[in-house]
């Protein structure tokens, strides 16, 4: 798979990707010349929208939790060298939908950060669609 193919030249063992227009969400393997990676996918029932999280392997050996809030959030948890850590992944609705689906994002986006314990490490990846101006 390209993407994997990328992942392995930049050595990059946590990526977040959006707009994977794969239906439904699941994990499976992709693998490079010499790298394995782990794709952990949110989707919808349609191919429309979606985002994955691939994680190198044996990174994904410490994978602990996986929690998929809706279709344009979800987080993993790893526990890398003993500190817990979350890998919180978010697709925000782009200008042109409806205000309701932007409010009901950012709820669920502030509710979902307000349960996470204060001594576990965040780090966010995803398209947040912000504009300037």
């Amino acid at each position: 798979m390209e993407i994997a193919e990328m992942l392995e030249r930049r050595r990059i063992d946590i990526c977040c990707l959006q707009e994977t227009r794969l239906k439904s969400n699941g994990v499976c393997h992709v693998n490079s010349d010499k790298e394995k990676y782990k794709l952990f996918w949110n989707g919808q029932k349609t191919a429309k929208n979606g985002f994955g999280n691939f994680v190198r392997e044996p990174l994904a050996q410490e994978v602990l939790d996986i929690k998929k809030i809706n279709s344009r959030l979800m987080w993993i948890k790893l526990c890398i060298e003993k500190q817990t850590m979350i890998i919180f992944s978010a697709y925000a609705p782009q200008t042109g939908e409806s205000e309701e689906m932007k409010n009901d994002f950012w709820a669920a986006f502030s509710d979902t950060i307000s349960t996470i314990p204060k001594s576990e490490a965040i780090l966010f990846g995803g398209d947040l669609n912000g504009h300037v101006g």
